[in-house]
């Protein structure tokens, strides 16, 4: 009986240790997370969501966002999908498509932009000037 209270118990910790890792793996680059900020156009409220891709070897991230009043575009709220590659460790370039809502108005394709990575600050600033600050 003592035999078997051992191997489940050790059985338990390597299961743990498995289901641990790859969250930790993928949450371990510093863009990683929620992040919001004001739009420097129309002092707006920007909100971004970043993930990495699991299977890019920490390369590639997937971007969503939300803007809360977008300017002259669109005039009301507006969400954002985008992929964004590592070019260095603290930039990303990044391809972004803005749609209003609510859904089928307006549609901005293919937006070129960068993220830069600040670690002393923790901030995103985009390739427009807006600051982002990382939310929990």
């Amino acid at each position: 009986m003592r035999r078997f209270t051992i191997i489940t118990v050790a059985l338990s910790v390597a299961l743990l240790f498995a289901l641990a890792l790859p969250a930790a793996a993928s949450s371990r680059h510093p863009f990683h997370g929620n992040w919001k900020g004001t739009d420097i156009f129309d002092e707006s409220n920007v909100t971004l969501w970043i993930v990495e891709e699991t299977h890019s070897g920490g390369q590639v991230f997937e971007i969503r966002g939300h803007d809360d009043h977008t300017g002259e575009w669109c005039g009301g709220p507006a969400r954002m999908e985008a992929i964004g590659v590592l070019e260095e460790e603290t930039s990303m370039a990044v391809s972004k498509t803005w749609w209003c809502l609510p859904a089928g108005s307006n549609i901005l394709y293919f937006l070129e932009d960068s993220l830069t990575y600040n670690p002393s600050a923790d901030t995103i600033t985009d390739s427009e000037g807006s600051i982002y600050h990382r939310t929990p």
